[in-house]
Protein backbone atom coordinates (compact mmCIF):
# COMPACT_ATOMS: atom_id res chain seq x y z
CA UNK A 1 0.00 0.00 0.00
CA UNK A 2 3.10 2.60 0.77
CA UNK A 3 4.31 1.46 -2.71
CA UNK A 4 2.09 3.23 -5.14
CA UNK A 5 2.11 6.83 -3.64
CA UNK A 6 5.75 6.78 -3.93
CA UNK A 7 5.78 5.66 -7.77
CA UNK A 8 3.49 8.16 -8.97
CA UNK A 9 5.17 10.55 -7.11
CA UNK A 10 7.92 10.01 -9.25
CA UNK A 11 6.33 9.62 -12.35
CA UNK A 12 5.05 13.39 -11.25
CA UNK A 13 8.80 14.34 -10.79
CA UNK A 14 9.84 13.05 -13.67
CA UNK A 15 7.04 14.84 -15.95
CA UNK A 16 7.85 18.11 -14.75
CA UNK A 17 11.65 17.77 -15.17
CA UNK A 18 10.63 16.79 -18.92
CA UNK A 19 8.43 19.97 -18.94
CA UNK A 20 11.16 22.11 -17.32
CA UNK A 21 13.95 20.98 -19.95
CA UNK A 22 11.40 21.75 -22.55
CA UNK A 23 10.88 25.62 -21.42
CA UNK A 24 14.70 25.71 -20.83
CA UNK A 25 15.03 24.50 -24.59
CA UNK A 26 12.69 26.17 -25.75
CA UNK A 27 14.04 29.81 -24.07
CA UNK A 28 17.34 28.96 -25.31
CA UNK A 29 16.19 28.40 -28.92
CA UNK A 30 14.57 32.09 -28.64
CA UNK A 31 17.54 33.74 -26.67
CA UNK A 32 19.66 32.70 -29.34
CA UNK A 33 17.51 33.82 -32.04
CA UNK A 34 16.85 37.19 -30.24
CA UNK A 35 20.89 37.86 -30.36
CA UNK A 36 20.57 37.30 -33.65
CA UNK A 37 18.02 40.13 -34.43
CA UNK A 38 20.12 42.26 -31.73
CA UNK A 39 23.09 41.85 -33.86
CA UNK A 40 21.69 42.69 -37.39
CA UNK A 41 19.90 45.73 -35.85
CA UNK A 42 23.32 46.69 -34.20
CA UNK A 43 24.59 46.80 -37.79
CA UNK A 44 21.89 48.56 -39.63
CA UNK A 45 21.83 50.83 -36.69
CA UNK A 46 25.71 51.59 -37.52
CA UNK A 47 24.81 51.94 -41.39
CA UNK A 48 21.72 54.49 -40.40
CA UNK A 49 24.40 56.51 -38.23
CA UNK A 50 26.73 56.59 -40.97
CA UNK A 51 24.41 57.51 -43.29
CA UNK A 52 22.75 60.58 -41.05
CA UNK A 53 26.56 61.81 -40.52
CA UNK A 54 27.13 61.76 -44.57
CA UNK A 55 23.86 63.56 -44.69
CA UNK A 56 24.54 66.16 -41.28
CA UNK A 57 28.11 66.82 -43.11
CA UNK A 58 25.95 67.29 -47.00
CA UNK A 59 23.63 69.78 -44.76
CA UNK A 60 26.17 71.50 -43.70
CA UNK A 61 27.71 72.18 -47.12
CA UNK A 62 24.04 73.28 -48.92
CA UNK A 63 23.72 75.54 -45.80
CA UNK A 64 27.04 77.25 -46.80
CA UNK A 65 26.81 77.25 -50.22
CA UNK A 66 23.05 78.56 -50.00
CA UNK A 67 24.00 81.08 -47.73
CA UNK A 68 26.78 82.43 -50.26
CA UNK A 69 24.05 82.30 -52.87
CA UNK A 70 21.94 84.30 -50.78
CA UNK A 71 24.39 86.60 -50.52
CA UNK A 72 25.09 86.95 -54.12
CA UNK A 73 21.57 87.61 -54.76
CA UNK A 74 21.50 90.08 -52.61
CA UNK A 75 24.35 91.91 -54.00
CA UNK A 76 22.60 91.54 -57.17
CA UNK A 77 19.17 92.68 -56.09
CA UNK A 78 20.82 95.69 -54.04
CA UNK A 79 23.33 96.39 -56.29
CA UNK A 80 21.73 96.85 -59.65
CA UNK A 81 17.99 96.05 -59.54
CA UNK A 82 16.24 95.62 -62.78
CA UNK A 83 13.25 97.21 -63.46
CA UNK A 84 11.40 96.21 -66.59
CA UNK A 85 7.91 97.93 -67.97
CA UNK A 86 5.76 96.13 -70.55
CA UNK A 87 3.82 97.92 -72.36
CA UNK A 88 1.05 96.68 -74.87
CA UNK A 89 1.22 99.53 -77.27
CA UNK A 90 -2.10 98.87 -78.97
CA UNK A 91 -4.11 99.53 -75.64
CA UNK A 92 -1.57 101.68 -74.09
CA UNK A 93 -1.09 105.15 -76.71
CA UNK A 94 0.52 107.63 -76.52
CA UNK A 95 -1.25 110.83 -75.51
CA UNK A 96 -1.57 113.40 -78.98
CA UNK A 97 0.39 115.87 -77.42
CA UNK A 98 3.61 114.00 -77.42
CA UNK A 99 2.52 111.55 -80.96
CA UNK A 100 1.84 114.93 -83.05
CA UNK A 101 5.73 116.13 -81.31
CA UNK A 102 6.88 113.36 -84.08
CA UNK A 103 10.25 113.14 -82.77
CA UNK A 104 10.52 115.59 -79.93
CA UNK A 105 7.19 113.86 -78.83
CA UNK A 106 9.06 110.37 -78.79
CA UNK A 107 12.11 111.34 -76.66
CA UNK A 108 9.71 113.73 -73.90
CA UNK A 109 7.42 110.37 -73.82
CA UNK A 110 10.48 108.64 -72.61
CA UNK A 111 11.63 111.23 -70.22
CA UNK A 112 8.12 110.90 -68.49
CA UNK A 113 8.61 107.31 -68.01
CA UNK A 114 11.76 107.00 -66.76
CA UNK A 115 11.10 109.88 -63.71
CA UNK A 116 7.49 108.01 -63.45
CA UNK A 117 8.86 104.96 -63.02
CA UNK A 118 11.76 106.32 -61.08
CA UNK A 119 9.58 108.07 -58.14
CA UNK A 120 7.13 104.96 -57.65
CA UNK A 121 10.31 103.71 -56.58
CA UNK A 122 11.52 106.05 -54.59
CA UNK A 123 8.38 106.38 -52.40
CA UNK A 124 7.39 102.66 -51.93
CA UNK A 125 11.69 101.92 -51.39
CA UNK A 126 13.63 104.99 -50.92
CA UNK A 127 16.93 103.08 -50.90
CA UNK A 128 16.18 101.98 -54.15
CA UNK A 129 16.60 105.56 -55.75
CA UNK A 130 19.60 105.99 -58.30
CA UNK A 131 20.61 102.24 -58.34
CA UNK A 132 17.74 100.31 -61.09
CA UNK A 133 17.70 99.91 -64.36
CA UNK A 134 14.73 100.96 -66.43
CA UNK A 135 14.20 98.65 -69.18
CA UNK A 136 11.69 99.52 -71.59
CA UNK A 137 9.44 98.08 -74.52
CA UNK A 138 6.85 99.07 -76.19
CA UNK A 139 4.76 95.87 -78.57
CA UNK A 140 2.27 97.13 -80.79
CA UNK A 141 1.02 96.22 -84.50
CA UNK A 142 2.70 99.46 -85.67
CA UNK A 143 0.69 99.80 -89.40
CA UNK A 144 -2.43 98.97 -87.74
CA UNK A 145 -1.66 101.47 -84.72
CA UNK A 146 -0.47 104.26 -87.21
CA UNK A 147 -3.69 103.60 -89.49
CA UNK A 148 -5.99 104.30 -86.17
CA UNK A 149 -3.79 107.06 -85.40
CA UNK A 150 -3.90 108.91 -88.49
CA UNK A 151 -7.44 108.12 -89.60
CA UNK A 152 -8.49 109.91 -86.08
CA UNK A 153 -6.55 113.08 -86.83
CA UNK A 154 -4.34 112.25 -83.98
CA UNK A 155 -1.20 112.95 -86.26
CA UNK A 156 0.25 112.37 -89.31
CA UNK A 157 2.10 109.17 -91.16
CA UNK A 158 5.89 110.83 -90.87
CA UNK A 159 4.64 112.92 -87.45
CA UNK A 160 4.51 108.95 -85.35
CA UNK A 161 7.29 107.62 -87.45
CA UNK A 162 9.39 110.14 -85.94
CA UNK A 163 7.76 109.78 -82.60
CA UNK A 164 9.21 106.50 -82.93
CA UNK A 165 12.52 107.01 -83.91
CA UNK A 166 13.04 109.35 -80.88
CA UNK A 167 11.55 107.43 -78.43
CA UNK A 168 13.75 104.26 -79.62
CA UNK A 169 16.92 107.25 -79.59
CA UNK A 170 15.96 107.85 -76.17
CA UNK A 171 18.15 105.27 -74.33
CA UNK A 172 19.54 101.72 -75.87
CA UNK A 173 17.32 100.02 -73.04
CA UNK A 174 13.88 102.07 -74.75
CA UNK A 175 12.33 100.26 -77.68
CA UNK A 176 8.89 100.06 -79.64
CA UNK A 177 8.92 96.71 -81.08
CA UNK A 178 6.82 95.83 -84.34
CA UNK A 179 5.56 92.59 -83.57
CA UNK A 180 3.29 92.92 -86.90
CA UNK A 181 -0.27 91.96 -88.13
CA UNK A 182 -1.12 88.69 -86.39
CA UNK A 183 -3.11 87.79 -83.67
CA UNK A 184 -2.69 88.06 -80.03
CA UNK A 185 0.82 88.50 -80.99
CA UNK A 186 1.95 91.62 -79.20
CA UNK A 187 -0.02 89.69 -76.20
CA UNK A 188 2.29 86.45 -76.68
CA UNK A 189 5.52 88.35 -76.27
CA UNK A 190 4.12 90.70 -73.21
CA UNK A 191 3.10 87.33 -71.54
CA UNK A 192 6.21 85.68 -72.31
CA UNK A 193 8.03 88.64 -71.02
CA UNK A 194 5.94 88.56 -68.17
CA UNK A 195 6.47 84.84 -67.17
CA UNK A 196 10.51 84.72 -67.50
CA UNK A 197 11.14 87.93 -66.13
CA UNK A 198 9.53 87.93 -62.95
CA UNK A 199 11.31 84.99 -61.49
CA UNK A 200 14.72 86.49 -61.91
CA UNK A 201 16.02 87.74 -58.52
CA UNK A 202 17.39 90.97 -60.01
CA UNK A 203 14.26 91.88 -61.26
CA UNK A 204 12.86 94.12 -58.52
CA UNK A 205 9.33 95.76 -60.42
CA UNK A 206 7.43 94.58 -63.67
CA UNK A 207 5.31 97.97 -64.83
CA UNK A 208 2.58 95.99 -66.73
CA UNK A 209 1.10 98.14 -69.77
CA UNK A 210 -2.27 96.21 -70.34
CA UNK A 211 -4.99 97.03 -67.94
CA UNK A 212 -7.13 97.06 -70.64
CA UNK A 213 -7.41 93.41 -71.72
CA UNK A 214 -8.43 90.38 -69.76
CA UNK A 215 -6.49 88.15 -72.28
CA UNK A 216 -3.71 88.68 -69.40
CA UNK A 217 -5.61 87.30 -66.75
CA UNK A 218 -4.27 83.75 -67.12
CA UNK A 219 -0.94 84.86 -66.98
CA UNK A 220 -1.41 86.94 -63.98
CA UNK A 221 -2.95 83.97 -62.44
CA UNK A 222 0.02 81.62 -62.25
CA UNK A 223 2.05 84.67 -60.72
CA UNK A 224 -0.08 85.15 -58.38
CA UNK A 225 0.18 81.25 -57.54
CA UNK A 226 3.49 81.26 -57.78
CA UNK A 227 3.78 84.21 -55.16
CA UNK A 228 5.73 86.34 -57.89
CA UNK A 229 2.16 88.63 -58.15
CA UNK A 230 3.88 91.42 -55.72
CA UNK A 231 6.45 92.44 -58.27
CA UNK A 232 3.44 93.52 -60.74
CA UNK A 233 3.00 97.04 -60.61
CA UNK A 234 -0.24 98.22 -63.19
CA UNK A 235 0.86 100.78 -65.43
CA UNK A 236 -2.63 103.05 -66.21
CA UNK A 237 -3.76 104.04 -69.85
CA UNK A 238 -7.13 103.92 -70.25
CA UNK A 239 -9.59 105.25 -66.68
CA UNK A 240 -11.53 101.59 -67.31
CA UNK A 241 -10.16 98.50 -66.44
CA UNK A 242 -10.52 95.50 -67.79
CA UNK A 243 -13.22 93.77 -65.31
CA UNK A 244 -11.06 90.25 -65.40
CA UNK A 245 -8.00 92.20 -63.74
CA UNK A 246 -10.07 94.18 -61.40
CA UNK A 247 -9.83 91.03 -58.76
CA UNK A 248 -5.90 91.05 -58.60
CA UNK A 249 -6.26 94.22 -57.36
CA UNK A 250 -2.60 95.20 -58.30
CA UNK A 251 -1.12 98.54 -57.27
CA UNK A 252 -1.13 101.18 -60.16
CA UNK A 253 0.67 103.89 -61.30
CA UNK A 254 -0.56 106.72 -63.56
CA UNK A 255 1.85 109.15 -65.20
CA UNK A 256 -0.02 112.22 -66.40
CA UNK A 257 0.42 112.79 -69.86
CA UNK A 258 1.66 110.05 -71.10
CA UNK A 259 -0.99 107.84 -72.24
CA UNK A 260 -4.71 108.53 -73.73
CA UNK A 261 -7.14 108.02 -70.95
CA UNK A 262 -9.84 107.05 -73.61
CA UNK A 263 -10.35 104.50 -76.16
CA UNK A 264 -9.81 106.01 -79.39
CA UNK A 265 -13.11 105.84 -81.54
CA UNK A 266 -12.29 103.70 -84.48
CA UNK A 267 -13.01 100.13 -85.41
CA UNK A 268 -9.34 99.35 -85.30
CA UNK A 269 -8.37 96.72 -83.43
CA UNK A 270 -4.47 95.48 -82.62
CA UNK A 271 -6.28 91.78 -83.13
CA UNK A 272 -6.21 92.77 -87.59
CA UNK A 273 -5.94 90.24 -89.58
CA UNK A 274 -3.45 90.21 -92.28
CA UNK A 275 -3.70 91.36 -95.90
CA UNK A 276 -5.14 88.89 -98.54
CA UNK A 277 -2.52 86.84 -100.00
CA UNK A 278 -1.83 88.45 -103.10
CA UNK A 279 -2.40 91.77 -102.04
CA UNK A 280 0.67 94.21 -101.29
CA UNK A 281 -0.47 96.25 -97.75
CA UNK A 282 1.12 99.08 -100.11
CA UNK A 283 -2.13 98.96 -102.34
CA UNK A 284 -4.19 98.59 -99.55
CA UNK A 285 -2.53 101.89 -97.82
CA UNK A 286 -2.94 103.50 -101.57
CA UNK A 287 -6.77 103.39 -101.59
CA UNK A 288 -7.22 103.86 -98.08
CA UNK A 289 -5.47 107.50 -98.63
CA UNK A 290 -6.75 108.07 -102.17
CA UNK A 291 -10.26 108.35 -102.22
CA UNK A 292 -10.31 108.14 -106.74
CA UNK A 293 -9.53 104.43 -106.02
CA UNK A 294 -13.40 104.27 -105.09
CA UNK A 295 -14.71 105.94 -108.07
CA UNK A 296 -17.69 103.57 -109.66
CA UNK A 297 -18.50 105.30 -113.18
CA UNK A 298 -19.36 109.24 -112.69
CA UNK A 299 -22.00 109.19 -110.85
CA UNK A 300 -20.76 107.37 -108.00
CA UNK A 301 -19.88 109.32 -105.23
CA UNK A 302 -16.55 109.37 -103.22
CA UNK A 303 -15.98 107.60 -100.34
CA UNK A 304 -14.16 110.33 -97.76
CA UNK A 305 -10.94 109.87 -96.55
CA UNK A 306 -12.81 110.00 -93.00
CA UNK A 307 -14.46 106.43 -93.77
CA UNK A 308 -13.05 103.87 -91.49
CA UNK A 309 -11.32 101.25 -93.46
CA UNK A 310 -10.48 97.92 -91.27
CA UNK A 311 -11.30 94.90 -92.19
CA UNK A 312 -9.67 92.61 -94.90
CA UNK A 313 -11.67 90.01 -97.36
CA UNK A 314 -11.14 86.42 -97.19
CA UNK A 315 -8.78 85.35 -99.70
CA UNK A 316 -10.41 81.87 -99.63
CA UNK A 317 -13.89 82.85 -99.82
CA UNK A 318 -15.60 85.20 -102.74
CA UNK A 319 -17.12 88.09 -101.60
CA UNK A 320 -20.60 86.95 -101.35
CA UNK A 321 -19.99 84.04 -98.86
CA UNK A 322 -18.17 86.99 -96.57
CA UNK A 323 -18.78 87.57 -93.27
CA UNK A 324 -20.61 90.23 -93.37
CA UNK A 325 -20.70 90.55 -96.99
CA UNK A 326 -19.77 94.14 -98.39
CA UNK A 327 -22.42 96.10 -99.17
CA UNK A 328 -23.12 96.42 -102.81
CA UNK A 329 -24.68 100.13 -102.70
CA UNK A 330 -22.25 101.27 -100.53
CA UNK A 331 -19.36 100.68 -102.69
CA UNK A 332 -20.98 101.15 -105.86
CA UNK A 333 -23.77 104.12 -104.71
CA UNK A 334 -24.84 105.16 -101.95
CA UNK A 335 -26.19 103.20 -98.74
CA UNK A 336 -29.15 104.83 -97.39
CA UNK A 337 -29.10 102.39 -94.49
CA UNK A 338 -26.16 103.83 -92.48
CA UNK A 339 -24.95 102.45 -89.78
CA UNK A 340 -28.42 100.00 -89.30
CA UNK A 341 -26.96 98.08 -92.33
CA UNK A 342 -26.58 94.75 -91.72
CA UNK A 343 -23.23 94.33 -94.50
CA UNK A 344 -20.07 95.53 -94.44
CA UNK A 345 -18.75 98.62 -94.71
CA UNK A 346 -15.56 98.76 -93.83
CA UNK A 347 -13.44 96.13 -96.05
CA UNK A 348 -10.69 97.14 -98.10
CA UNK A 349 -11.38 96.07 -101.25
CA UNK A 350 -9.15 95.98 -104.74
CA UNK A 351 -9.78 96.80 -108.24
CA UNK A 352 -10.53 92.80 -109.20
CA UNK A 353 -12.54 93.23 -105.73
CA UNK A 354 -14.31 96.06 -107.15
CA UNK A 355 -15.30 94.25 -110.72
CA UNK A 356 -16.30 90.75 -108.97
CA UNK A 357 -18.69 93.63 -106.99
CA UNK A 358 -20.36 95.00 -109.93
CA UNK A 359 -20.68 91.60 -111.43
CA UNK A 360 -22.50 90.43 -108.76
CA UNK A 361 -24.59 93.68 -108.64
CA UNK A 362 -25.47 93.24 -112.42
CA UNK A 363 -26.98 90.29 -111.31
CA UNK A 364 -29.98 91.95 -109.46
CA UNK A 365 -32.86 94.16 -111.42
CA UNK A 366 -32.48 98.01 -111.34
CA UNK A 367 -35.88 98.78 -109.54
CA UNK A 368 -36.30 101.75 -111.36
CA UNK A 369 -35.85 100.44 -114.58
CA UNK A 370 -37.91 97.02 -113.98
CA UNK A 371 -40.64 99.67 -113.66
CA UNK A 372 -40.62 100.63 -117.12
CA UNK A 373 -38.47 104.45 -115.84
CA UNK A 374 -35.40 105.63 -117.09
CA UNK A 375 -32.70 104.78 -115.27
CA UNK A 376 -31.13 108.42 -114.27
CA UNK A 377 -27.49 106.45 -113.88
CA UNK A 378 -27.91 104.84 -116.82
CA UNK A 379 -25.03 102.56 -117.54
CA UNK A 380 -23.04 103.50 -114.00
CA UNK A 381 -26.13 101.92 -112.50
CA UNK A 382 -25.15 99.33 -110.43
CA UNK A 383 -28.06 97.39 -110.79
CA UNK A 384 -28.68 95.37 -113.95
CA UNK A 385 -31.04 96.53 -116.42
CA UNK A 386 -30.85 93.59 -118.18
CA UNK A 387 -30.68 89.75 -117.74
CA UNK A 388 -27.39 88.92 -118.07
CA UNK A 389 -28.18 85.48 -119.60
CA UNK A 390 -29.59 87.14 -122.40
CA UNK A 391 -31.87 84.93 -124.80
CA UNK A 392 -30.40 81.74 -123.10
CA UNK A 393 -32.57 82.14 -119.67
CA UNK A 394 -34.58 79.65 -118.98
CA UNK A 395 -37.30 81.95 -116.48
CA UNK A 396 -37.67 84.23 -119.14
CA UNK A 397 -38.91 81.79 -121.65
CA UNK A 398 -41.35 80.31 -118.33
CA UNK A 399 -42.18 84.02 -117.41
CA UNK A 400 -40.05 84.23 -113.88
CA UNK A 401 -37.21 86.18 -115.17
CA UNK A 402 -36.35 88.88 -112.60
CA UNK A 403 -35.62 91.16 -115.11
CA UNK A 404 -39.17 92.84 -116.75
CA UNK A 405 -37.91 96.40 -117.77
CA UNK A 406 -38.72 96.62 -121.74
CA UNK A 407 -36.50 97.14 -124.84
CA UNK A 408 -38.42 101.09 -124.79
CA UNK A 409 -36.83 101.55 -121.73
CA UNK A 410 -33.56 101.07 -122.59
CA UNK A 411 -33.56 103.45 -125.80
CA UNK A 412 -35.43 106.30 -122.89
CA UNK A 413 -32.84 105.54 -120.77
CA UNK A 414 -30.05 106.52 -123.36
CA UNK A 415 -32.38 109.62 -124.18
CA UNK A 416 -32.72 111.10 -120.79
CA UNK A 417 -29.11 110.54 -120.18
CA UNK A 418 -27.64 112.23 -123.45
CA UNK A 419 -30.09 115.04 -122.91
CA UNK A 420 -29.17 115.66 -119.08
CA UNK A 421 -25.40 115.70 -120.28
CA UNK A 422 -26.20 117.65 -123.40
CA UNK A 423 -24.52 114.78 -125.57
Amino acid sequence: MEECPTLNDLQRWERLVEEQSSLFRLTLIDNQTLRLRVDELERELSVWKLAFKAAEDEKCNLQKHMLKLEKNIGSLRDDNPLLLCLIDGDGNIFSQDLLASGHTGGRQAAMLLTKGLADYMVDVDAGSSGRGQVWLTVYCNKTGLMDTLVNNGICSASEFEAFVLGFNSASPLFSIVDVGGGKEAADAKIKECLRVFTRFPQTSRVFFGGGHDNGYTSTLSTLENEGLLEKIVLLRGYKTLAAELQHFDLPHLDIGGVFMTKKLPSCYTHRRSTPPTGVAPQEHDRQRINPKNFLVGTQSPIISTNTQFCRYLDPSLPLNKQTPRPCTFFYLSVCKQGDKCTYGHDYFLTADNYAELRANAKKSPCPVFNKNHPCPFGESCPSGHYCPRGSKCSYSKQGKCKFIGSELSVSFTKYAIDTMYNI
